[in-house]
Parts: structure tokens; sequence; C-alpha cells
């Protein structure tokens, strides 16, 4: 029986484990897809204010690349959100036009930004690539076409060390909830598992010590299970008379 309780407290044991750590990286995979989510969402909308600006612009009949007020909207823009980097203005080719920061001007646009921005079809896309990394909003001409793209760029490391913290106190939770779960979960294995022995007991206590069950009478019986077993011996040996009469009938070739 101490066996018995081990190996279930064991099993009872190992279950809580696997909930609570199913459930606290289930938590975390949700926490880390809604917050790409938010950060896609909350650089949309400023890439979209950036080219809205550009589409008026364009609807003045101003050329794509001298639009002059750009670049202090672009500044403006940026200082709203200490998640951007630097905002950058490039066409289809992947040819920065306008940028906060000028030495990147220089070097052009990462090709995982422009292959990024043509699998968009037309929409905005989003670049997890360390310190390139980048929300992209497509600018459109009155035809709805294409013209280029505003991207934001933006640090994962940024995101990375909020997610760890956030890990780091699900993890915290986790192991508190298992040590209760774990607790209980003996607590409740020991008592199931101390009142199934006490039942042993009373049944062996009513069998009484090596007694063949078969030759028990009624005053041989004792404990809560003794009228029980009474009857349980009694139909026993009820059926087993009328399975010697029916064999001593067959034996005689059937009942008269």
């Amino acid at each position: 029986m101490n066996n018995a309780r081990t190996q279930m407290t064991v099993i009872a044991v190992l279950v809580c484990l696997f909930a609570v750590g199913m459930s606290g990286l289930l938590n975390y995979f949700k926490y880390q897809s809604t917050m790409d989510r938010l950060v896609k969402d909350r650089l949309v909308v400023t890439g979209a204010g950036i080219e809205n600006s550009i589409r008026s612009s364009l609807a003045l009949g101003l050329q794509f690349s001298d639009i002059g007020t750009l670049p202090e909207t672009m500044d403006r823009e940026r200082s709203t959100d200490d998640l951007i980097r630097t905002v950058e203005v490039f066409d289809n080719d992947g040819q920065i036009l306008y940028s906060t920061d000028k030495l990147r001007a220089m070097r052009g646009v990462s090709k995982a930004w422009i292959q990024e921005a043509k699998d968009a079809a037309g929409d905005q896309w989003m670049v997890k690539s360390g310190i390139n990394s980048a929300v992209g909003v497509p600018i459109k001409n009155n035809f709805g076409q294409v013209i280029g793209h505003v991207a934001l760029r933006f640090d994962e490391a940024q995101l990375r060390e909020s997610s760890l913290k956030v890990a780091r106190e699900l993890t915290a939770i986790a192991f508190g909830i298992f040590v209760v779960s774990a607790v209980l979960a003996w607590l409740a294995v020991r008592a199931v598992m101390s009142r199934m022995s006490k039942d042993l007991d009373d049944v062996e206590s009513s069998l009484g010590d090596s007694v063949d069950p078969g030759q028990l009478g009624r005053t041989q019986l004792r404990g809560p299970f003794a009228r029980p077993l009474a009857r349980f011996f009694d139909t026993v040996r009820g059926a087993e008379a009328q399975i010697a009469l029916l064999r001593s009938q067959l034996g005689r070739g059937g009942p008269r």
C-alpha cells in the first residue's frame, strides 16, 4: 500500500507539473503574439500619418523626391515614439529617398525589407531582424499603385527585454501555482489512499487471519463488512448447491 501511495503521489505531482507548465508556455506565446501585433499596429499608425502627408503633397502636383516638408514631418513623427530608431522612405527599387539618419540613407535599404515589401503586395509589413527590424506602410498614388514605402525601424532587443521580463514573471507565478497544486494533490492522494487502506484493513479483519473464505460461517465474521460478506457467501453456497443438483440430475438422465 505504501508503494502504491508513493506511485500515485508521483503521478499526481507530474500531472500538476505538466498542466502548469503547458499553461505557462501558452500564456507566454500568447503574450508574444499579442505584443508583436500591438507593436505593428502602433508603428503603422505613425507610418500612416507620414504616408498621408506624402499623398497630400503628391496630390498637389509635387514629385515624389521633391517634397520639402517631408523631412521635418518624419523627424516630428519619430520623436513621438521612443521605440522608433529611424524613419525611412524608399521607392520600389529600394532606393532611399528620405531618412532621419543621413548615414543610413547612404547605405541603402536591406534586402529583407525589399523582399517583405514585395511579398506584402500593397499591405503593411513587418520584419524582425535585430537592430534592423522595421514596420512598413506602402505609399500609393491616386490610382492605387504602390510607388514606395515608409519604413519605421526599431531595435528588436527592446522587445526581447520586455519579453524576458514577462517570461520571468510568468515562471515565478507558475512555480508558485505548481507548489500549491502539488501540495494539494499530495494531501488528496494521502487522504484517498488512507481511506482505501482503512477499508482494506476492515475487510481483512472481517475475514479473519489465514481462514479459508469457503469454510467461513456467520459467527466467524466480524466488523462492518460482516453482514454483506455473509450474504455473499450464502449466495455462493446456494449457487454451488444448485450446480451440484443439476449435475446429479443430468447424471440420472435429466429431471423427473
